[in-house]
C-alpha cells in the first residue's frame, strides 16, 4: 500500500513537471546582444582613496525565458574590463633599517603625489528577473546576483611623484640624502609595473529602463544599471609591505609596492559599486 502511494506521488509530481516543460516552450524566448559602459566608486566604510576616474566597458550575450507577457529569467555572459585608479598625495614613512655594511639605520621617505592604475578583466554570470510592462515602447526593471570570475592576473602601473629618501644614522646623528644607487636622494619621478591577483566577485545588480519594439522579433533596450559588490576582492596576499622598501640590492635598492599590499591600507576592503549604462539588441522566438 505504502508502494502504491509513493509510484502514486511520483507520477503526480513527473506529470506536473512535464506539464510544465510542456507549457514552458510554448512561452517566448529571447536572445540578446549586449555592449554598456560604467563608473567605479566604493562603499565608503574601510574604502581605499580611489580616484574618480576609474571606468570600464563591457560586451556579452544574453538570454531570457520568459514566464508570461511580463516576467522573464535572463541569464548569460559578458566581458567586463574596467581601469581602477587610486590616488593620494604626501606620502611618507620611516622604519628601521640595516644597510649593506650592516650599520642600523632610520629610512624616510616622502612622496609629493601618487597614482595606481590597476586593469582587470572578468566574465560575468548573472541571474537576475525581469519585469517589462506592455506596447510598443515598455518599462522595463530586472535584479538580480551576478558572479564575476576575474581573468588571469590583473595588470597595475603606479606614477610616483618627487620621491625623496634618506638614511638617518642615530649613532652618529647625521641623514645622508645620496648616492641614489644605495637608495638616498631625490630619486624624482618613477614609472612602476607589477601585477596580481583579485579574487572573484558576487553582486547585486539593478537595472531599469525602456524596451523599444523595432519589429515584429527584435528590440532594443536602453538601460541604466546600478551593481552594488557584495564581498572584498583584493588579493588574498597580506598586506604587510611598506609603501617604499629598502632593499641591499645595488641593482635595485628600492622596491615600490601596489596599495593593495601595503601595510597602512591592510584592515581596507576593496568593495567596489558600479553605475553605468547598457544598450541591448534582443532577438524573440
Amino acid at each position: 500500500m505504502k508502494l502504491m502511494k509513493k509510484n502514486s506521488n511520483l507520477h503526480v509530481i513527473l506529470g506536473c513537471f512535464t506539464t510544465l516543460l510542456i507549457t514552458n516552450t510554448t512561452l517566448a524566448q529571447e536572445w540578446s546582444i549586449e555592449g554598456g559602459a560604467h563608473f567605479i566608486n566604493q562603499r565608503k566604510e574601510n574604502a581605499f582613496p580611489i580616484s574618480g576616474k576609474s571606468e570600464g566597458f563591457s560586451v556579452g550575450i544574453g538570454y531570457s525565458k520568459y514566464l508570461n507577457t511580463n516576467w522573464s529569467l535572463n541569464t548569460g555572459i559578458s566581458y567586463f574590463n574596467s581601469k581602477i585608479n587610486f590616488a593620494a598625495s604626501n606620502i611618507n614613512g620611516t622604519y628601521n633599517e640595516t644597510d649593506m655594511e650592516n650599520d642600523s639605520f632610520e629610512f624616510r621617505y616622502n612622496v609629493e603625489s601618487f597614482e595606481e592604475k590597476i586593469q582587470c578583466s572578468s566574465f560575468r554570470i548573472p541571474l537576475t528577473l525581469q519585469y517589462e510592462t506592455l506596447g510598443i515602447v515598455r518599462w522595463y526593471m530586472r535584479t538580480g546576483v551576478v558572479y564575476d570570475i576575474s581573468i588571469g592576473n590583473s595588470k597595475y602601473n603606479q606614477n610616483w611623484g618627487n620621491i625623496k629618501t634618506s638614511g638617518y644614522y642615530p649613532q652618529w646623528d647625521a641623514e645622508l640624502h645620496g648616492p641614489n644607487y644605495v637608495g638616498f636622494g631625490n630619486m624624482g619621478n618613477l614609472h612602476h609595473e607589477g601585477n596580481f591577483k583579485l579574487q572573484n566577485n558576487f553582486s547585486w545588480l539593478v537595472e531599469t529602463g525602456v524596451k523599444q519594439q523595432l519589429r515584429a522579433v527584435d528590440d532594443i533596450y536602453l538601460g541604466l544599471f546600478f551593481e552594488l559588490g557584495l564581498n572584498n576582492i583584493r588579493p588574498k596576499t597580506d598586506a604587510t609591505e611598506k609603501a617604499i622598501v629598502y632593499t641591499k640590492n645595488i641593482q635595485e635598492p628600492l622596491v615600490y609596492n601596489s596599495v593593495l599590499n601595503q601595510e597602512i591600507y591592510k584592515d581596507k576592503k576593496l568593495a567596489l559599486y558600479t553605475i553605468g549604462f547598457k544598450i541591448r539588441y534582443a532577438i524573440d522566438f
